[in-house]
């Protein structure tokens, strides 16, 4: 497939711009040029016209290097400019992240390994620096190195879904020193390659400090590594920052102000509900209330809070935690999750005589908080008295705005669309993912947050206390004004922030049949 055509918008005379979107290469095009020169020169082939060779460049050729270009290439040579980061991307894109570091080991006349130091490649920890630095840019929270047969496959978790991250040709005959230099930094076992191992390290990079944990299990063709990510130079958002609409903001801030009950979050592993906790006990947080937490583990100090991690292993339990917190006199207190029914029933003990309590639990909706209680044997007029309010949430991958693109809103998109959203008029469109260098190729960038929050009313406490079905309770939820998730992501979607297939992608677990009345947030 021939590139885009060359944006002309460049400054007469010079090279044309070149136009990244959606921009592909045939490989016959990339094998035109050696990789070293690749690297070396920072140069991309672009596509061959007749006997011309078009290269992409980020800077002006001096006359030396094009002329040593015209000798290597033997043939004509046109340019089309790009910017450095672009040019970088697509390199890493065509040619396989930590290309220079693989080509620093290598012996250029033989294609060999030029040497080794303590049984490793010399730019082994080179390549590995720069898989990590491209990790923390792109802001992955997981690495995943995994060994084929005869190659190396690396992918990254981005805004919570995998991507195949390409690497150099060639990797997958050093897969083993790979594996085992991040074993050695991890500091776990080098000889033990049948059982599974766990360790950390930490890694000073030029975006900040990286604590980074380490799990290895032996698969058929090797080890495989999960690598998790966690920014220590990162702050945490605050409740102005999470994204939501007035109206949910305020239902929010009335939940905080309570004096006593239970505030669950609820949601998928990896749906953003830690970080909406932090945004809340921030808000919360002043002298005259006196907050304890229990987490596992401590993801963000927060100054003015006492903040404990469970040690399940020593006996620390959140359930044996709970007990000791509620003796240092808590005005709000924290339980990372309630995993069990003994945390459920000190939780909404701690609810009903006099403490703030919050805590996560797996649910898909909000209104299934309730009865997920009652299941874990707490009885239903207790939870009816103690539960406050639930926020419900998922995540959503922005689109990229420098890629992304417009079509019209379909008859099937209207259909599933009408009973969530206000009345849609004739030109109505929605945007897809495209992939740039911008966004590394993924077509989105960042993620939101799409919020369901049930304000606990005296008319859902009695169903509640007479152990009404979700669907009923839902049903009455929406009636007291509750906006679902599904409208609240349609509101996304309309606006060009999202894709509608992220949206079903992220709520797929929610029935079609709660997906509410036309009613969206303002």
């Amino acid at each position: 497939m021939s590139p885009p055509p060359p944006d002309r918008g460049a400054e007469a005379g010079g090279p044309p711009r070149l136009n990244t979107r959606n921009l592909q290469i045939e490989e016959s095009v990339l094998r035109q040029v050696p990789v070293r020169a690749v690297a070396r020169f920072r140069i991309l082939p672009v596509a061959v016209n007749g006997a011309t060779l078009l290269l992409a460049t980020d800077h002006e050729r001096t006359a030396g290097e094009m002329a040593e270009l015209n000798v290597l290439m033997d043939r004509p040579i046109d340019w089309v400019l790009c910017e450095a980061s672009e040019l970088t991307q697509l390199i890493s894109h065509f040619y396989g992240l930590g290309l220079d570091a693989y080509l620093g080991w290598m012996d250029p006349s033989s294609g060999e390994v030029s040497g080794t130091v303590n049984g490793e490649p010399p730019g082994i920890r080179a390549f590995i620096d720069e898989i990590l630095s491209e990790a923390m840019a792109i802001q992955a929270s997981d690495i995943h190195l995994e060994p084929t047969k005869d190659d190396l496959i690396a992918r990254f978790r981005i805004d919570g879904v995998l991507h195949d991250i390409p690497l150099p040709r060639g990797i997958g005959a050093f897969r083993k020193a790979v594996v085992s230099s991040l074993k050695v930094m991890a500091s776990l076992d080098l000889a033990d390659r049948r059982l599974p191992q766990d360790g950390r390290f930490e890694k000073r990079m030029d975006g900040g400090q990286l604590d980074i944990r380490v799990s290895v299990l032996p698969t058929r063709y090797g080890e495989t590594l999960a690598l998790r990510l966690l920014n220590r130079s990162d702050t945490f958002l605050g409740l102005h920052e999470l994204g939501l609409p007035e109206g949910q903001r305020q239902q929010l801030d009335r939940l905080i102000q309570r004096p006593h009950g239970l505030v669950l979050f609820t949601g998928p592993t990896g749906s953003g509900k830690t970080t909406s906790q932090y945004a809340v006990l921030d808000e919360a947080n002043n002298r005259e209330r006196k907050i304890i937490t229990l987490e596992d583990p401590v993801e963000y100090q927060i100054p003015g809070i006492t903040q404990l991690q469970v040690q399940p292993g020593i006996g620390f339990t959140f359930a044996q935690g709970f007990r000791s917190v509620l003796r240092h006199d808590p005005d709000i207190i924290l339980v990372g999750e309630i995993r069990d029914d003994e945390t459920a029933g000190i939780a909404v003990s701690a609810a009903l005589t006099g403490h703030l309590v919050l805590s996560t639990l797996h649910t898909n909706d909000s209104v299934s908080a309730a009865t997920r209680l009652i299941d874990m044997g707490i009885e239903p007029y207790l939870v009816a008295s103690s539960l406050e309010g639930v926020i419900s949430q998922r995540l959503v991958r922005l689109l990229c705005p420098q890629c992304r693109q417009a079509r019209p809103l379909d008859p099937g998109m209207r259909e599933e669309g009408y009973p969530l959203m206000p009345p849609i008029t004739a030109d109505a469109r929605i945007w897809e993912a495209q992939g740039c260098p911008a966004c590394r190729f993924t077509g989105y960038h960042g993620r939101v947050a799409l919020f369901e929050i049930l304000e606990v009313s005296e008319g859902l406490r009695s169903l509640v206390a007479k152990r009404s079905a979700s669907p009923r309770l839902y049903q009455a939820a929406l009636e007291q004004g509750m906006i679902p998730l599904r409208a609240a992501g349609w509101q996304q979607v309309l606006q060009g922030r999202t894709t509608l297939g992220e949206l079903l992608r992220t709520t797929a677990d929610i029935s079609p049949r709660r997906t509410g009345p036309a009613a969206i947030a303002p």
